[in-house]
């Protein structure tokens, strides 16, 4: 990948599925944990998710929200 891929989960979310996913497909990510609370509603946060949830994913400009979606 020319970009990098950015995962943006909570240990306690179901970002644990995405994670499984990206593993199991052998894909090359950063992961930026976001903590539940005033961080996961920072402006910093909403510019990538605007529901202000985990998990989501970014690479380049693209970002997908969702786990099920994630995983398609």
């Amino acid at each position: 990948m020319s970009q990098k891929l950015v995962f943006y989960t909570n240990p306690r979310s179901r970002g644990r599925i995405v994670r499984w996913v990206l593993e199991e497909l052998g894909i090359e990510y950063e992961t930026k944990i976001i903590e539940y609370g005033a961080q996961m509603k920072s402006p910093e946060y909403l510019a990538i998710n605007p529901m202000g949830k985990v998990p989501a994913i970014q690479h380049g400009e693209v970002v997908v929200t969702e786990s099920a979606a994630i995983c398609t």
